[in-house]
């Protein structure tokens, strides 16, 4: 099949089945022919030499909402957009919401309704060019959001978005983007319901995110990536002056991905802090990277991952500081923390520190990879609770505070059942 054909059987098909504005079909085509075109990526602790980059074909017909799904959705008393194998099925904006001006969308409608901010933001964190993975999102991306807030908003009930996979054979290629204008202070949330399937096909999720000068974002996201597919994720924020992104990342994962949370520190007196807690079971094999890049003066940022493995897992916890030259003033400090339960687990924490400025305020790291302390689970087993408790409640006390600072009650109880779902097999 020609490369030409080949852009038409994936790229237009997934424009025509979302009835998107023409204007988008050649920013689509030309980020499918830099996929065609970039080389083969390298990934340190993930071999990917055998990787085909099979998309599937994207299907047009709307997939059942899951008791699941649809029982978490019932709980939302937020704004909320739902999506299942890459279609739009609901989207809610509360009153408040309305009321305050904020525009919430999806992806594939923003060129028409917001058209100088998605050209103004599309495509500018997350470039088609980065690597294979971002440009085959770009090319071939269904299903996402859309938000942007006005100047001086505060609101704080999140806008959630819900992306459903049922286990077809198509890839999935989710995308959303998100604007915070001066001022402006609102909480955003990604959930991922994923079905196990025996397509061996590559998914690539992307989130940008721009917080424009004093702005505050709070970004909530609870993943359950599961068996079958190869999944790259990539999530990253531009903070401008003064501006703060708090990322709190639950993952929950058995399958096999690359996932990468960043923000870039661009304007000065940014801040940022990304708080990451993962529950690695079955075969597992997870690298994830959570990163920050400081590029204003005087911008400080936080990295704190705990973990927990069972089973055979694989997951690699990446903590990475970057200060590039003129960044003056820079502050940053890791903490890294990562426990197996069982001895058939694998971990790895590495932390990086790249600066090349020689005027920082501070740059610390941390990291650990051990076993629970039998010490306190035979403390615990002598008041009287049994070892599987005992073992449990010294887990949740490494991972408790991230997923507290998830978004809403419903996400919490969410990632909550799912991590003692595997704790208490």
């Amino acid at each position: 099949m020609s490369e030409v054909n080949t852009a038409v059987s994936h790229v237009h098909r997934v424009a025509q089945a979302l009835g998107e504005p023409s204007s988008l079909l050649a920013l689509r085509e030309a980020a499918w022919r830099t996929f065609q075109e970039l080389p083969q990526p390298y990934v340190e602790k993930t071999d990917l030499r055998k990787l085909t980059w099979e998309t599937g074909t994207f299907s047009e017909q709307v997939g059942k909402v899951p008791a699941e799904v649809q029982a978490y959705i019932d709980r939302l008393q937020h704004s909320y957009a739902l999506f299942v194998d890459g279609l739009p099925i609901d989207l809610r904006l509360t009153e408040e919401a309305k009321a305050a001006g904020v525009t919430y969308c999806t992806i594939h409608e923003a060129p028409e309704k917001a058209e100088a901010l998605w050209k103004a933001n599309f495509g500018t964190v997350v470039t088609a060019n980065e690597n294979k993975w971002t440009a085959l999102n770009q090319a071939l991306f269904a299903g996402g959001v859309f938000l942007y807030a006005p100047k001086g908003t505060h609101i704080d009930a999140p806008f959630e978005t819900i992306y459903v996979w049922t286990g077809g054979e198509s890839g999935a290629y989710s995308r959303s983007l998100v604007v915070a204008a001066e001022l402006a202070d609102i909480q955003y949330a990604e959930t991922v319901f994923a079905a196990t399937t025996g397509a061996k096909v590559v998914n690539s999720h992307v989130l940008e995110i721009v917080a424009l000068a004093d702005s505050r974002v709070r970004v909530s996201t609870a993943d359950a990536f599961h068996r079958g597919p190869t999944h790259f994720v990539t999530r990253r924020a531009r903070v401008g002056k003064d501006a703060h992104v708090l990322w709190t990342v639950a993952d929950t994962s058995d399958g096999l991905c690359v996932e990468l949370v960043e923000n870039e520190l661009t304007g000065a007196g940014a801040k940022g802090l990304a708080r990451v807690v993962g529950l690695g079971h079955g075969r597992a094999h997870v690298e994830l990277t959570a990163s920050m890049r400081h590029v204003g003066r005087h911008t400080e940022s936080e990295i704190v991952m705990h973990g927990a493995l069972r089973d055979k897992a694989n997951t690699i916890f990446r903590s990475r500081t970057e200060i590039v030259k003129g960044a003056v003033g820079a502050g940053s400090e890791q903490h890294d923390r990562m426990i197996m339960i069982d001895g058939t687990a694998r971990a790895d924490a590495i932390p990086m520190l790249l600066i090349d400025e020689n005027d920082v305020q501070r740059c610390g790291h941390a990291a650990s990879v051990g076993k629970i302390d039998p010490t306190q689970v035979y403390y615990l087993m002598s008041r009287g609770i049994p070892k599987s408790i005992a073992v449990q409640m010294i887990i949740w006390g490494y991972l408790h505070d991230t997923v507290e600072a998830l978004a809403s009650d419903p996400m919490r109880e969410l990632v909550v059942a799912r991590i003692e779902r595997e704790l208490s097999r």
